[in-house]
């Protein structure tokens, strides 16, 4: 791990940041879909009981505050089965960078940049995070600390801007609520996007101080924050619409008509969204690496940062056919898949160290 620490405001961005990225733009249609127009309470209760099952690995982290989570498994399950839990891990994170990928190159090809090649632009983003990672965590805080006034002006003033096409009578009935869509079908974002922040708590030892306290006021706000797109989307695009659009928030900021001097708001919300997603994949390919150069005692980020990136590229243009295809995967098994790596594996680890504390760590 490195020596430089990051404080308490920037490890927050960074938390709202990686946990809001793709988000906020891909759950909300599917949110609305299934619980109407009570889709908005869904990030709240998927939020709690998200940041719960993140709680194992806090407690672990909180037992070895100056290791991260791959330096935890090796001090409990000794050098070779803690370098394989390390892997799995490793291996997670790996595969949430190319998620964000497919996500990021199936957005930019589909609204803004329907020409452009989708390597070119993956390709483009992980340079970016591998100049990031080479850099340090601290140049990936530093930029969302740099965007973060910049995104809540815009974002401000777009919600007001919205509130002309508002209709209440889309939360009506108001007492006619579908608990098997509220519940059963939204239960999925429980482990998108709460359960698969694991790999912020990688950098619990490079925080100042209190970084349970503050991940857990990051998570919260991040659960608000998307119950809030979900309300203003029901509100002014209605249920009907905004079930039938991939992105309606980009809609939305399309058909917005503020001046003939300011148009073409759906491109600066669609870039703003873009840094979102920066920061996601930066600190996530960041702790992939972290990961490996702890598993395989490589002091230099570079070497594995460069070969890392290669294999990125190529995976993630294979990630799923189409965004129905994804979208259904993420349905029906990402809650499963998630459960493992956030739920059980810290729980193993948490076993064993409860059972052989005396002998080997106290």
């Amino acid at each position: 791990m490195e020596a430089r620490s990051i404080t308490n405001r920037q490890y927050f961005l960074m938390v709202v940041f990686s946990t809001t990225s793709t988000a906020f733009f891909l759950l909300p249609p599917v949110l609305i879909a299934n619980a109407g127009p009570h889709g908005w309470i869904v990030p709240i209760w998927t939020g709690c009981v998200g940041i719960t099952g993140t709680l194992f690995w806090m407690y672990l982290a909180t037992k070895f505050p100056k290791l991260n989570l791959i330096e935890i498994c090796i001090r409990i399950f000794g050098r070779y089965a803690g370098r394989l839990c390390g892997l799995l891990l490793a291996f997670e994170m790996f595969m949430t960078c190319c998620w964000v990928i497919y996500n990021l190159q199936d957005f930019v090809t589909n609204t803004q940049l329907n020409k452009t090649n989708a390597w070119v632009i993956d390709a483009t983003f992980l340079l970016l995070a591998l100049y990031s990672t080479v850099k340090g965590i601290t140049s990936i805080a530093r930029t969302a600390e740099v965007v973060m006034p910049i995104v809540t002006i815009t974002f401000l003033l777009f919600f007001m801007l919205v509130l002309n096409t508002w209709d209440w009578g889309e939360f009506t009935p108001a007492l006619e609520v579908n608990g098997d869509g509220l519940f059963r079908k939204s239960s999925l974002m429980i482990a998108f996007p709460f359960m698969d922040a694991f790999s912020l708590i990688m950098i619990f030892p490079l925080v100042q101080k209190k970084p349970a306290i503050t991940y857990l006021k990051g998570t919260i706000f991040a659960a608000l924050f998307l119950s809030f797109i979900t309300f203003i989307i029901t509100g002014s695009l209605g249920i009907s619409r905004a079930t039938h659009l991939t992105y309606p928030l980009f809609t939305m900021a399309q058909e917005l008509e503020v001046s003939e001097f300011l148009e073409h708001m759906e491109s600066t919300i669609s870039l703003l969204w873009l840094m979102f997603i920066y920061v996601k994949l930066a600190f996530t390919f960041y702790a992939t690496v972290v990961a490996l150069s702890c598993i395989f005692n490589i002091g230099s980020r570079g070497l594995i940062s460069l070969p890392l990136a290669v294999l990125l590229l190529g995976f993630s243009q294979s990630m799923h056919q189409n965004t129905i295809y994804d979208i259904e995967w993420v349905a029906r098994y990402l809650l499963i898949h998630h459960t493992f790596y956030a739920v059980i594996i810290p729980l193993v680890l948490i076993g064993a160290y409860l059972a052989f504390r005396r002998r080997r760590f106290e």
